[in-house]
Parts: C-alpha cells; structure tokens; sequence
C-alpha cells in the first residue's frame, strides 16, 4: 500500500510539473503570438496549393510589376507572377531547410559533446579542436565557400548548414556531460555495472535534452537566415522552385519601381525569425529550473 501511495503521489508530481511548464511557457502574450504564428507558418507550408491563389511559376505579362492589391495581395514580379503564391510557397523551403539542418546538427553536435564531455582525454581535445576550426571561420562565409564548391541544391543546402551549425551543440552538450559524469546518479549506474553507452544515453542525456531544445529553437532562425542569404546570392535553391532570398534577389532591380517584390519576402521572414526568437526566449525561461522554484 505505501509504494502504491508513493508511485500515485509522483506521479501527481510529474503531472503538475507538466501543468506548471505549460502555463509557465504560455503566460505572457508575445510567447502566445509566437506560437500562433509558427503554427501558422508551418500550416501555410504544408498547405501551400491550397493557400496560393495562383501557381508560383505561372507568368502574366499583362500585369507585370502591379502594385498590392486584392488581386495580388502582395502585387507582382517582373514576369507577372504573384508574390503572395511565390512567398507562400517559398515558406516550405525555409522551414524545411531550417527543421532539417537543425535536426542534423543538433544530432551530430550531441554525439560528438556527449563523447567528448564522458570520455575526456584525447577525445576532448579532438572534439575540442575540431569545434574551434569550425568556430573560426564566419559561417556565411564557410556555407558561400562550401555550397559554391558542391553546388546549389536544395539536399546541398540542408548539409552545408548543419556543418555550419553543429559545433554550438557539441560546446554546449560537453559541458554538460562533462558535469553530469561526475553526480551521484551516474556512478550509482556506473556501480551497478551500466556500460557507457548506456550511462550516457540512459542516465546523461536525458539531462541535458532542455537546453538542448532551447538552443535548436533559436538556432531554426539561423538556419533561415543564412538560407535566404545563400538564396539571395543565386547559391540556393536553383529556380525555378521559390525561396524568399531568390525573390528579393530579382527584386533588387525594380526596388524603385516596385519597391513590394523586395519588401514582401524580407518582412514575411522577419516575422517569422521574431516569432521562433520570441518563443525560444518563453521555453528557455519556462525550463529553466532557477525560474521554476
């Protein structure tokens, strides 16, 4: 009967844990707004041919260069195709490059500070020096340099982002491993004859999985950023499949005379960055255990 009582009451403890992090994450507006809105983002890029009132590659030349208007809720480009269906469209290859990039380094990046941070040794130091070579370099200008020597795809430009992008991960789950390894629960393991593989896997990175989470929020941003930059300097996504730095590219020509080819995308992006930023500050403040006592 006791131990029956003791499961029941943790397992009350988890649930108001659960309850605390939710209410926690969703207590201020701008955390709501951001989660509204990438809700919102990724339902457009999923249901991009049924949001896009026109197909993004299909030419007018009659209404080449309209100003907004409710026909063009985001006017026309110089070949006469909407904006509004281009940047629609243009949201499945930002999202998708960002979610993908980030899901792979965040993987590499994990593996390689887990071994690191339990083994130590020689380990580290390779780890270690291969995360300051990386840290070295601009990122920008290393994805420029890589993407120009494999060529602009769309396969390329998910990889070449996550080579960028994995060493933050591999510092930041090192020195938690590397603090980890030494608590009481991990030589209790240790004692009981747990191998390392399953130590770190079982016992290690479950405790690190929160800052983890909060870090890859806020580096899917990044990886749209540097995206559209690549994309804007014509090493993105080869046309005729949209992304929003190829549309702000075309429109550099015209930001005179149509000023909204530019415009559009740029402002449709900003928002988005500020809504992953947004909510990534909320998750970072609604895991943090200091915050939560």
């Amino acid at each position: 009967m006791k131990k029956e009582y003791q499961e029941h009451a943790d397992l009350i403890k988890v649930a108001d844990k659960r309850v605390n992090f939710w209410s926690k994450l969703f207590s201020s507006k701008p955390a709501v707004l951001a989660a509204v809105l990438i809700v919102l983002f990724i339902c457009s890029a999923l249901f991009a041919a049924f949001i896009a009132p026109y197909p993004y590659d299909k030419q007018n030349l009659p209404e080449m260069m309209q100003a907004p208007s409710k026909k063009h809720l985001f006017g026309t480009d110089e070949l006469g195709r909407d904006i509004f269906s281009r940047v629609v469209y243009g949201t499945r290859i930002s999202l998708m490059v960002g979610f993908l990039s980030v899901l792979i380094s965040t993987s590499v990046g994990t593996v390689l500070g887990a071994l690191a941070g339990y083994y130590g040794g020689v380990v580290d130091q390779l780890v270690t020096g291969f995360t300051d070579i990386v840290y070295s370099f601009p990122v920008s200008l290393l994805a420029i340099a890589v993407v120009a020597a494999l060529g602009s795809s769309l396969f390329n430009l998910i990889i070449v982002i996550s080579m960028v992008s994995w060493a933050g991960y591999a510092r930041l789950v090192r020195g938690q491993v590397f603090s980890l390894k030494e608590w009481d629960f991990v030589e209790a393991a240790r004692a009981l004859g747990a191998s390392n593989l399953r130590i770190i896997v079982k016992h290690i990175l479950p405790n690190t999985v929160a800052p983890i989470i909060v870090m890859a929020t806020l580096e899917i941003p990044k990886a749209i950023i540097i995206e559209s930059t690549l994309s804007f300097l014509g090493l993105g996504v080869p046309p005729p499949t949209p992304s929003w730095g190829a549309i702000m590219n075309a429109g550099r020509a015209f930001i005179l005379d149509a000023p909204w080819i530019t415009m559009a995308p740029g402002l449709v992006m900003m928002v988005l960055v500020l809504a992953f930023n947004l909510f990534g500050d909320a998750l970072r403040d609604a895991l943090d255990p200091r915050l939560n006592d």
